[in-house]
């Protein structure tokens, strides 16, 4: 079944959104991983769009993108590994259900605004890309997404 650069998209969509509202104790251990992971996600990042024959311009305007969110992303991800780390402590001190519940729900809450932001920027890149680097750049996160997580 071959799918549509449009049906990947919205599949990718709905994958980053699964991704950021996963469980708390998956949230914790890939918290903890971000940073490390950072620099293979942008590593893999690169990689995609070398393969998309970028122009100058397109290279120009997608650093742009990435610049505009990247701050915004680092305080999120910093945000977020202080609520686990509180979650955690209540967790193994005294702290109520009421008081696990909340943090929780703050901590849900970061993650979809985390999601927001990275669907967002996928977005504005999307407009930069013409209609055959889309094609190629959803086959290659389809690949990516079919690959052994061995190499994540």
């Amino acid at each position: 079944m071959r799918l549509t650069s449009r049906a990947i998209l919205a599949i990718f969509g709905l994958s980053m959104v699964a991704l950021f509202t996963s469980s708390t104790p998956v949230m914790a251990e890939s918290i903890a991983q971000a940073a490390p992971n950072q620099r293979q996600m942008n590593d893999r990042s690169d990689k995609m769009f070398s393969s998309l024959n970028l122009t100058p311009e397109q290279q120009q305007k997608i650093a742009g993108i990435r610049q505009e969110y990247q701050g915004q992303m680092r305080q999120q991800q910093q945000q977020m590994r202080q609520l686990q780390q509180e979650l955690n402590e209540l967790m193994a001190g005294n702290g109520t259900e009421s008081e696990l519940r909340q943090k929780h729900d703050q901590l849900m809450g970061l993650k979809a605004q985390m999601g927001e932001m990275q669907f967002n920027m996928m977005l504005k890149t999307r407009e930069v890309l013409t209609t055959k680097q889309r094609s190629q750049m959803a086959n290659f996160m389809q690949e990516r997404r079919q690959s052994p997580r061995r190499d994540r």
